[in-house]
């Protein structure tokens, strides 16, 4: 199959997930998104653990402290965290079996804002990367204690080095006619 009949599969698929109320049908979008993985189905499975796991956890403790006030429907609950770990192991999928500049590829706007769009996360991911390893080689990582003045001015430099390079990029987008304020 093609990316472009994958990713438009896939947007269906999320949209019916939404209007969808049965936990078993969550079950099995699970069980069906697993069995498209292949090989790569317990790396995808594990970062679905870790990105949702705190938004699953922060629904149901609201959930469970809302029952204290007004009963709640424990299936609810149940549905609510199916569903988003359902749709967030299906765009992890998705996104390891599509390539996204193929998808857009029909429009020459929409490759042009996707290329601009995945410039920018590389870049800050690689700025991110380098301002850590600037924090670590002075010896402040994560584990360690970081004073508040000590990561006021790298953080206040990264961001204005992030917003700098945003603004450039938008200004490129005018130049050439693709954003019309």
């Amino acid at each position: 199959m093609h990316d472009r009949t994958w990713f438009i599969l896939y947007i269906f698929t999320v949209v019916a997930l939404g209007f969808i109320h049965k936990e078993w049908v969550m079950l099995l979008s699970i069980i069906i998104t697993l069995a498209l993985a292949s090989k790569a189905r317990w790396k995808i499975l594990l970062k679905v653990f870790i990105v949702i796991g705190l938004f699953n956890f922060t629904i149901s403790l609201s959930y469970i402290a809302y029952s204290f006030f007004v009963p709640v429907d424990i299936f609810a609950l149940l549905l609510i965290n199916l569903r988003a770990f359902a749709i967030t192991l299906l765009t992890f999928t998705v996104l390891h079996r599509i390539n996204l500049h193929k998808v857009f590829e029909f429009s020459p706007l929409l490759s042009i804002l996707y290329g601009f769009t995945y410039a920018q996360i590389y870049l800050l991911k690689n700025m991110l990367y380098d301002y850590y390893d600037g924090l670590k080689s002075r010896g402040a990582t994560l584990k360690s204690s970081i004073k508040k003045k000590n990561l006021q001015p790298l953080l206040t430099s990264l961001f204005t080095t992030m917003l700098d390079k945003s603004s450039q990029q938008s200004m490129g987008l005018r130049s050439r006619g693709l954003i019309d304020d």
